[in-house]
């Protein structure tokens, strides 16, 4: 009985751990779709200002000067968004194999209950 416990509890903590990595993974894609709307936005402005080039009344320096700036925010926002893309596909990688240790504590107590009614398989070492 002693080894139901501490499955139990090994299995607790486990589902903690797993609602921890699926908030981590969710907070990851909020950051990562937050930046690539960033560069939407950065994208739409460069095409404003490369199509409007003529009508505008800034004078072409201007024009290239917003052009550039523009250009280098987006480089910052691209380098962001493939950081906050490899902290997603981590966070991914983290949550899968939290919930395959959840799966594996469930199946250990689930074979751990089977056992429960066979006194042959009792043998009161805890399982791993």
């Amino acid at each position: 009985m002693q080894s139901a416990q501490i499955l139990l509890s090994r299995l607790q903590i486990q589902e903690v751990t797993v609602t921890r990595a699926s908030q981590h993974l969710d907070d990851a894609r909020s950051r990562l779709a937050e930046v690539q709307l960033v560069l939407k936005s950065e994208a739409a402005e460069i095409k404003h200002w490369e199509e409007d080039a003529l009508n505008a009344n800034e004078t072409p320096t201007q024009i290239e000067e917003t052009v550039k700036r523009v250009k280098s925010d987006m480089e910052s926002a691209t380098n962001l968004e493939q950081q906050r893309q490899a902290i997603e596909t981590e966070a991914e990688l983290q949550l899968r194999t939290e919930k395959d240790k959840l799966s594996a504590l469930e199946n250990q107590l689930d074979e751990l209950v089977r056992n429960m009614g066979d006194p042959s398989a009792q043998s009161g070492s805890v399982p791993r």
